[in-house]
């Protein structure tokens, strides 16, 4: 059993309140839209799919992926609960979730939106991941990413790395800087117990 699977089942109690805010601004600057469909990774415990689910509606799905066996279980559970029924949750690997298994998943080889949320500090080969996230994006589709970045790191920062097995000074808007138009990353409200600043990118994939 993997350190997130342990972790799936106190994060939502031991961490969420720090990132309610965020989460909702990270959906509103997606701004999904009724029957569109959008890769949620890492989706972790499901916290993402309310606002996600909501906008796209019965027309649209919302694909949630996440390596841990656990965080997914708990996703699932709140997917259940709820009675969604245009939510697809996959356990899988950012590095070798693609095309194909994309479309396994939900029947279509791209999509028209991207949500990750705090998974960029804490993929392995990060860089590679953002490329392998961007090529599931169709062209003129919309990627929304929050994540921590601290340039050094003082005693919250530490901690945070070591919790999350995370590493918050990558540059993590970096690659999809480079990819995408209209971008753009900009603060957000941050407490110390962030380990660093929270920011959130956008951009648009080239038609």
């Amino acid at each position: 059993m993997g350190w997130y699977d342990v972790f799936s089942r106190f994060y939502d109690a031991s961490v969420e309140r720090l990132y309610i805010e965020s989460r909702a601004r990270a959906v509103l600057a997606l701004a999904p839209r009724a029957g569109e469909y959008i890769v949620d990774l890492p989706c972790g415990t499901g916290l993402s799919l309310d606002g996600l689910v909501a906008a796209v509606g019965p027309e649209g799905r919302v694909i949630g992926v996440d390596y841990s066996a656990g965080m997914l279980a708990q996703a699932q559970r709140r997917a259940s609960q709820a009675g969604w029924d245009n939510v697809s949750l996959q356990q899988g690997d950012v590095l070798r979730f693609g095309a194909d298994e994309l479309e396994r998943a939900c029947g279509r080889r791209q999509v028209d939106a991207l949500h990750v949320f705090l998974g960029l500090s804490a993929f392995p080969e990060w860089e590679r991941a953002a490329e392998r996230l961007w090529s599931l994006l169709r062209p003129g589709g919309r990627v929304v990413a929050v994540d921590v970045y601290a340039a050094r790191l003082g005693f919250h920062g530490r901690m945070v790395n070591l919790t999350a097995r995370a590493d918050i000074t990558r540059r993590f808007w970096e690659p999809f800087e480079r990819l995408a138009e209209d971008f753009s990353c900009e603060p957000l409200p941050s407490l110390r117990a962030h380990g660093g600043e929270l920011r959130l990118l956008r951009g648009v994939k080239p038609a």
